[in-house]
């Protein structure tokens, strides 16, 4: 209990859950789409092994989400720094050790570890139906149909999340972000036919 007290306080000196809900929208978009891409580019390809899909999306996620991590971390920081020190010239003390820079330095991780986990969150329930068709329960067709019903149905999702955010109208941001996947959806066809 004492340790859930401690991250609530980081969380509200540092301000730190704008910030994350941002990241956790940005790269599960990211982590959405690139399965996106994944999947049609192998379906396109006339590969219908679902083990390659697996394995191929589940790479590209750990990807995606380590670099979701690292690029966090590190310009979280950096920005972080420089408010600290910014703080210190007004202060006119140094804040090292204070609960300031260790709410900064947590920010820096949670926000770090929310980009990293949001893509493969978005990841495992998109591939969800690929792992029935590795156990022979579904086919390969049938999956990649359920795939992207569960894509266009997460990009529905997070469009009605940022709806109640910005306190706007949540089934039309839902629908815009439908738009973006399935626009993306017929480049990457045309692309394909050319």
């Amino acid at each position: 209990m004492k340790f859930l007290k401690l991250i609530r306080k980081y969380k509200e000196i540092s301000k730190v859950e704008e910030v994350s809900r941002r990241y956790f929208v940005m790269n599960g978009f990211d982590g959405i789409l690139t399965f996106l891409g994944l999947i049609l580019g192998i379906y396109l390809s006339g590969n219908r092994n679902p083990s390659l899909v697996l394995i191929a999306s589940f790479s590209t996620g750990f990807a995606v989400a380590l670099s979701g991590f690292f690029g966090t971390y590190m310009s979280e920081r950096a920005e972080r720094a420089k408010r600290i020190r910014r703080l210190e010239r007004i202060m006119l003390t140094k804040l090292k050790r204070t609960i300031i820079e260790r709410a900064a330095s947590f920010a820096c991780l949670y926000s770090g570890l929310i980009n990293a986990i949001s893509p493969l969150i978005f990841l495992a329930i998109s591939s969800f139906p690929f792992f029935l068709s590795v156990l022979n329960l579904i086919s390969f067709e049938l999956a990649f149909l359920l795939s992207l019903l569960l894509v266009f149905s997460l990009l529905f999702s997070l469009g009605i999340y940022l709806g109640k955010i910005s306190e706007e109208n949540p089934v039309l941001w839902g629908m815009k972000m439908v738009l973006i996947g399935t626009l993306i959806t017929l480049i990457l066809f045309s692309l394909s036919l050319v």
